[in-house]
């Protein structure tokens, strides 16, 4: 029987790992997709991209660039088939802070070890607030695979992951359209 694989995709976190790579690189029109079967070595897979949602306000244009820029993100990843889910954008002191994003990834790695809904996930995110639900989904026999950028590694996450792969530039530039 194949295994089943979940491949997490922490959106904020992957697109400034890719950008302090690559400021060069697009994201709205890069092959999520082809990079997620690399990284599992598999094409039979589920992704799923987690987001702070950005609202446009009326006469804000960056806002408004900046929901248009998302949107088509959302359209890229829905043509790849993957679930989006979304966090919201707090704003406080002037900056905006994406909030929920990481409580819902470790719902669904916590879940989803107790439903047995996957084998193996492949976390593609340095947030250790995500160390309780990685624990907790290793004491249910799944194995959390730890997709690290090669310049900005978690030890704490290469410690308490089952294991590791480290992204270098290359994997990158191959899944960019």
């Amino acid at each position: 029987m194949a295994q089943k694989i979940l491949v997490q995709f922490d959106g904020s976190n992957f697109y400034n790992k890719v950008k302090q790579t690559d400021r060069s690189i697009h994201l709205t029109n890069f092959n999520y997709l082809a990079f997620a079967q690399k990284i599992a070595k598999t094409k039979d897979l589920k992704a799923v991209y987690y987001v702070g949602e950005i609202r446009q306000y009326e006469g804000n244009r960056k806002s408004e660039r900046l929901f248009n820029s998302q949107q088509s993100l959302f359209l890229n990843l829905r043509k790849q088939g993957f679930e989006i889910k979304l966090g919201y954008l707090l704003m406080s002191n002037g900056k905006y802070h994406e909030k929920g994003v990481d409580v819902q990834i470790a719902v669904d790695i916590v879940r989803g070890a107790i439903k047995n809904e996957y084998d193996i996930c492949y976390l593609i995110s340095s947030d250790t607030d995500l160390l309780p639900a990685i624990k907790t989904a290793k004491e249910e026999g799944k194995k959390i695979i730890y997709v690290a950028f090669e310049d900005f590694i978690s030890r704490a996450l290469l410690k308490n992951c089952s294991s590791y792969i480290v992204v270098k530039k290359k994997d990158i530039d191959e899944s960019v359209t």
